[in-house]
């Protein structure tokens, strides 16, 4: 559906709406108009060509229209109370679905209801709930189900259904005029669609006419939250995680899991073109990982987005997981294998280490300015940070072991931290070395293991789709991430609700701390195989 047919279908049923609320009002006012009258205005809206029945005179249909008038008035009159006269007073423009569905007096999280008027959130709908109240005081009559996407009309309690209007034109406009608000609250995605997202250019538009594109969408800043916003894009640009998520269906998951819920509904919204906003707020998704990780990673704290990533990934991992295989969707993305030989005496010994994510030691920033008494902010090639992994340096690894690292197998996507931050006993300190890398080939050939079983026949080179990088000082500064968009090969950077376009040869010179690669040989988009495809069909 298009833009224009989607406005045309609001403001038929807004204006449909209203002249019902008139004539409910010209009828209680004037006891004795008559039902032509009351009609006569709903016919105004429908196209004058469908008025005259063909090779009927005016005067005929008028008498034909008049009778089938009076026999619709009286049904109208018997079913009055299925109706509902107050769908033009719903204001799409204050409606929004980002927020945790919470009451917002009791702050309880179960039967809420949204008002589709002023937009806010109430526990129930019968008699003496705050919503029930709500429309009482305030003459809010319709409000939206926030888990099963029905409208109720209140204080009078009935469900606004198109089978009780007895026009099928009208009651076409109404169906979708609701369709769309439930597309909005929760968007539903085909198979198809999804399987589309990379090799088809989608743009949308918001209510006030801006434009944006599905996927690359700002993010509200909801108070030192800039880390959670870039690990968030960071998941969209994965192209087998987000598919996987857009057609999760988290109804099956057993024991519920609200941080799986709420991350596969903001995903969806991220990727929804019939959003009424060009931006989305992570609102609902935050406070859900702010209660499971007991207040480590919450709204106004400062944190590391690898470390939220890795909590994330653990988290999806061992709520997804088959009981049969230990398998889930992140490691069949993100899962690798390093050989690691272990110092033991003198004697080496291997053993396979499994990863999600490899670390970087960035050289030590010099401590001494140039002649100019400017500091020296140096630069290395990423390959030369690579030879962590050639199986011949030596490193000490956190337990204090010397140890020496070779690629094993490689991951679909390759998740790299750049080691750019050290705390001594005082404070935190940042390394602003300038790591420059590919942004395409990067060839991990040189890493693997010969007696790897991937050393031949297949491409162990990566394309760069997603960069996290820092600005500022490690104390006061902030997170940004440049994202591939793939429909159309153009880069975007995304900081918080700011999206503009920027070269590639830009992204390679940033202070990069977290990239995202994805393996040549992988198949671009594809969807995880234990996908189930959605029962709503999108669109």
């Amino acid at each position: 559906m298009d833009d224009g047919r989607r406005e045309r279908i609001f403001k038929a049923a807004e204006i449909y709406c209203k002249v019902q609320m008139t004539a409910e009002e010209a009828a209680s006012s004037s006891p004795g108009k008559t039902g032509s009258d009351v009609d006569h205005s709903i016919a105004d809206i429908l196209p004058r060509k469908r008025r005259l029945a063909p090779g009927k005179s005016g005067d005929e249909n008028t008498n034909t229209s008049q009778r089938h008038t009076e026999l619709a008035t009286t049904k109208h009159r018997q079913k009055r109370q299925d109706k509902c006269p107050y769908l033009g007073t719903i204001n799409r423009h204050l409606l929004d679905f980002d927020f945790e569905k919470v009451c917002s007096i009791t702050l309880a999280n179960s039967h809420i209801y949204a008002c589709l008027v002023c937009g806010r959130y109430f526990e129930g709908r019968g008699v003496n709930t705050h919503a029930y109240i709500h429309a009482l005081e305030e003459s809010h009559y319709i409000f939206m189900n926030l888990h099963d996407c029905r409208v109720y009309c209140l204080p009078e309690n009935y469900e606004v259904e198109d089978a009780s209007l007895n026009d099928i034109a009208v009651r076409c406009f109404v169906k979708l005029y609701i369709s769309l608000l439930q597309l909005v609250l929760k968007p539903r995605f085909t198979k198809d669609y999804v399987a589309n997202v990379d090799s088809t250019i989608v743009y949308g538009r918001a209510l006030d006419g801006a434009d944006f594109i599905p996927g690359c969408v700002g993010l509200n800043n909801l108070k030192n939250t800039d880390y959670f916003n870039v690990v968030i894009q960071a998941i969209c640009s994965v192209a087998s995680l987000r598919n996987y998520l857009l057609l999760l269906e988290t109804e099956k998951i057993q024991p519920p899991d609200h941080v799986i819920t709420s991350l596969v509904e903001l995903v969806r919204k991220i990727f929804n073109p019939k959003n009424f906003k060009g931006i989305v707020s992570p609102h609902e998704f935050l406070q859900t990982v702010g209660v499971a990780s007991k207040g480590v990673y919450k709204i106004g704290n400062h944190g590391d987005p690898a470390a939220l990533m890795s909590w994330l990934f653990n988290r999806v991992h061992s709520r997804l997981k088959s009981k049969r295989t230990d398998a889930s969707i992140i490691t069949k993305t993100f899962g690798g294998e390093l050989m690691m030989s272990s110092l033991d005496g003198k004697d080496w010994k291997e053993s396979i280490v499994p990863f999600r994510m490899i670390t970087l030691d960035v050289p030590t920033a010099p401590i001494f300015k140039d002649a100019q008494e400017r500091n020296i902010i140096p630069q290395v090639p990423i390959f030369q940070l690579l030879q962590k992994f050639d199986g011949r340096t030596e490193h000490t690894s956190s337990t204090g072991k010397v140890c020496r690292y070779r690629m094993w197998k490689l991951p679909q996507y390759l998740i790299v931290n750049i080691k750019r931050f050290t705390r001594n006993n005082f404070f935190l300190e940042k390394n602003p070395t300038i790591v420059s890398f590919p942004m395409k080939n990067l060839d991990l050939a040189p890493c693997m293991d010969e007696r790897s079983p991937e050393r031949d026949g297949q491409d162990a080179r990566y394309d760069l789709v997603c960069n996290i990088c820092h600005q500022g000082s490690p104390s006061a500064g902030s997170y940004k991430v440049h994202v591939l968009h793939a429909p159309t090969g153009s880069w975007y950077e995304l900081e918080d609700l700011l999206v503009t376009s920027v070269l590639p040869q830009f992204v390679a010179q940033t202070e990069s701390y977290i990239q995202v690669y994805k393996r040549q040989s992988s198949d671009r988009g594809a969807a995880p195989e234990e996908t189930a495809e959605s029962v709503n069909v999108y669109g």
